[in-house]
């Protein structure tokens, strides 16, 4: 039955067509200097409501503040203020904000909007008594602002996810096992149920697995008769010969390595061979010259199919064994040892002192730190083979020991796995096809709870004045004098006006810059192609109030976000624990993030999707359904219907990327990513995707300047100056030379002249300002440490710097 099964699945696949690889460029000349002109209104409408002296500014500049979560947020908020203690930051035109950068260049947005006044915004920032600062040095353990209280609503969320991850991943695996299970019962035939249930004999799946493999040779010879100029009966004859020596030649193995063997099931085979090949030298002998290269394209995608097949039932074996032989080993209790096992995974993985242990390894050893990542994957991979196998023997333990005590015939038990599987199938359709799964992967992930973290801590600030929703009560850039602190709402209470829709976020039109905020569409698979996607798997992703731009392209405009609001983009932004995490992605670390549920990524429908022409293709609604996509680290990218999406960094983490093609003439980052070995990992990203993406060449210069210092000094270590500076080359344009800009890089490093208390904090933690990214808990001794050292490093900014 079986082989009956497999010639009609490769008929169909012989005839199955290849995708259209080729791409229309979508953005026409004319669009491009339409964008250009935008950007351009844009930043003149920034600039009419400054002050008469700030109009005439001539060189457009833009801030980019990096990934590294509250550490990044921390330290930017201190070089911001030095910015504007100097009077510089009203100069800036662009705020490119990536991750823990995107929590204070929301706050900062939110500041521009609500207060209409870019130069008090400014001067309140510059002073140090602010209600502000006394707000955001009180929470810098915003993710568990309320203590053990919090922590406990933080882990019952936690705790849901983990369950709601647990059972879709048990009904995968009660499916997969059922399919083992019910192919060795085919091939078994009528027997007791007992004796069914025993692995079959390996002749029998041998010569189960020789189907596709047989079918595969076909493939590859019809491949070479597409040249052939024989009759017809000649072929024929060659591949009844090459049938009956295929036949022999598993016959012969099915004698070697087999206790017995069945004539009759070699004679069938043989038939069944012989037919397939048959219909592939017809189809190749009729196939019109014209289009022979695309009939041989299809049959290296029939013959990578057939191989694939051939792998699938290796795998059904090997699971079925493998399960068989715990079974025999451990009987009933094997019921509860995925769950317990993937519970206590989960367990380690929460316990925030084994996590700092394992980065601080990382940063100590080379050996370690190569390895993190790829260990992780592999423990994916064992509880995924681990799973499979245990709720394999537990089916069996089911159908052996269990089910006679509900009273069912042997006939409907050795329907049962199949109609399990095929239930579980019904149930994941469903939920890939309809309109279940997005919500509910969305929903049963961490990000709302991130989310709403990060808009009561940061974004909230804007959100003062008289009324019951207002979180405070007095404007936060207002001076702290005794008694206004009280009036302040907790942390912990959620108050509507904490956030705003992302649609009504401009705060360029009150003066503040254009906030761009980049998040990573992961593309682990090529769209267009089908293929693996193994460098970057990953496009940017960045969106402000002038639209919506993926990759090199320039703003577009935006679908699909009615009810998105300004945290819901900064968390996204931020979602660095993902199973899709850019470059980094990999199916073992996925399928781990996703089985305990530390999971921050979010399912988004495609914000610019191609329009349709008479000449281009319609993609399909879903390629590849989400749950297995995240399951197995399969996604999509930029065509397809919906976009996985996760941190910033997973593409760029200095956030300097999407200002490049503004051709910007100053560009200041705060490269705030963890680089404890000083490899300057991040810089070196920009620099080449910046010359593969942009032809754009980034120069960095020797240290002529007491307030600039050198790569290589870096590297050594010590009190350095504060700043790094490199030189841009831009390609030219229609021709013509553009003039180049300039990169000034702020990395935090130890510094000449620290406080006392930043010096004495360094003392004792001798991995700061580079310590784990992982701590997002900052007490106020670490808060005030790195928000000093951003203070000074900023302060070391000046005008003729910038313009």
């Amino acid at each position: 039955m079986s082989l009956i099964i497999y010639f009609f699945t490769y008929i169909h696949i012989i005839s199955s067509r290849t995708s259209d690889a080729g791409e229309k460029m979508s953005d026409k000349t004319a669009s491009l200097l339409d964008e250009l002109t935008k950007e351009r209104d844009a930043v003149n409408t920034r600039r009419a409501q400054l002050p008469e002296e700030y109009q005439a500014q001539s060189a457009t500049i833009g801030l980019a503040l990096s990934g590294g979560g509250i550490r990044s947020a921390t330290f930017c908020l201190g070089v911001v203020r030095a910015l504007a203690k100097n009077k510089l930051l009203i100069h800036f035109d662009y705020l490119s904000t990536v991750s823990g950068g995107g929590y204070l260049g929301g706050m900062l947005g939110r500041l521009y909007q609500k207060n209409k006044d870019p130069v008090a915004v400014q001067d309140a920032l510059a002073r140090d008594d602010t209600i502000l600062l006394a707000w955001l040095r009180n929470n810098g353990r915003y993710l568990i602002p309320a203590g053990m209280r919090d922590t406990s609503l933080g882990i019952a969320q936690i705790l849901r996810s983990f369950v709601a991850a647990l059972f879709l991943v048990t009904l995968l695996c009660i499916a997969i096992a059922g399919i083992a299970i019910s192919v060795n019962l085919a091939l078994q035939g009528p027997l007791d149920l007992r004796l069914a249930l025993l692995p079959a004999a390996k002749q029998q799946w041998l010569m189960t697995l020789a189907v596709p493999l047989a079918f595969s040779a076909w493939m590859a010879i019809t491949y070479w008769l597409t040249l052939s100029k024989w009759p017809f009966l000649l072929d024929l004859t060659v591949g009844f010969i090459l049938t009956v020596a295929a036949a022999a030649g598993i016959y012969f193995m099915m004698c070697q390595y087999a206790e017995q063997t069945d004539f009759n099931d070699s004679l069938f085979v043989t038939g069944a061979l012989g037919l397939i090949n048959i219909i592939a030298i017809a189809l190749a002998i009729g196939c019109p010259g014209k289009n022979v290269a695309q009939f041989r394209q299809r049959l290296t995608l029939a013959l990578t199919r057939s191989l694939t097949l051939a792998l699938a039932v290796l795998l059904l074996w090997l699971i079925y064994c493998g399960g068989w032989a715990l079974y025999l080993r451990f009987h009933s209790s094997l019921l509860i040892v995925p769950p317990t096992v993937v519970a206590g995974v989960k367990i380690i993985w929460e316990l925030r002192p084994l996590k700092l242990l394992a980065t601080s390894l990382a940063n100590k050893s080379p050996v370690v730190s190569v390895s993190l990542l790829q260990l992780a994957d592999i423990l994916g991979f064992v509880i995924m083979i681990f799973s499979l196998l245990t709720v394999c023997a537990a089916e069996i333990d089911f159908l052996l020991c269990k089910a006679h005590t509900l009273n069912i015939s042997q006939t409907m038990l050795a329907w049962l796995p199949a109609m399990l599987t095929l239930g579980i199938a019904g149930i994941f359709a469903l939920f890939c096809y309809g309109k279940i799964l997005i919500p509910f992967l969305n929903l049963s992930s961490l990000h709302n709870l991130y989310r709403s973290r990060l808009e009561r801590a940061w974004l909230s600030v804007a959100n003062y004045g008289g009324g019951k929703n207002k979180r405070f009560a007095d404007n936060p850039l207002d001076s702290k004098p005794s008694g206004k602190l009280n009036d302040i709402h907790r942390v912990t209470d959620h108050l509507p006006g904490d956030d705003i829709h992302f649609n009504k976020y401009a705060p360029h039109r009150q003066g503040g810059p254009i906030h761009l905020i980049t998040c990573c569409i992961n593309q682990t698979v090529d769209d267009r192609t089908g293929n693996y996607n193994a460098d970057r798997k990953g496009i940017a992703l960045t969106l402000s109030a002038l639209g919506v731009e993926t990759g090199t392209r320039l703003p577009g405009p935006v679908v699909n976000m009615k009810d998105a609001t300004l945290s819901h983009w900064i968390a996204i932004s931020g979602a660095a624990a993902a199973t899709g995490m850019g470059s980094r992605t990999a199916p073992g670390l996925a399928f781990l993030l996703f089985v305990i549920g530390g999971r921050l990524g979010y399912w988004s429908k495609n914000l610019c999707p191609v329009k349709e022409t008479a000449t281009t293709k319609k993609p399909p609604p879903f390629a590849v359904p989400a749950l297995f996509a995240e399951m197995f680290a399969r996604f999509p990218g930029r065509n397809s219907k919906y976009w996985f999406l996760s941190d910033g960094g997973h593409f760029e983490n200095t956030g300097v990327y999407p200002l490049l093609k503004r051709n910007l003439k100053t560009i200041v980052v705060a490269d705030c990513g963890a680089d404890p070995k000083r490899q300057f990992d991040d810089l070196e990203n920009l620099v080449r995707k910046a010359r593969i993406d942009y032809g754009i060449d980034i120069v960095f210069h020797a240290a002529h300047s007491p307030h600039f210092t050198s790569l290589a000094q870096l590297q050594k270590g010590g009190e350095l100056p504060p700043l790094l500076r490199a030189k841009i080359i831009y390609p030219h344009c229609n021709g013509q030379p553009v003039l180049p800009g300039t990169l000034i890089i702020v990395k935090p490093h130890s510094l000449k002249g620290m406080g006392l208390d930043t010096l004495s904090y360094a003392g004792r933690h001798s991995d700061f300002p580079q310590q784990t990214t992982g701590d997002q808990f900052f007490d106020e001794a670490q808060w005030e440490a790195y928000h000093q050292l951003g203070f000074q490093a900023g302060s070391a900014i000046n005008r003729e710097m910038l313009l």
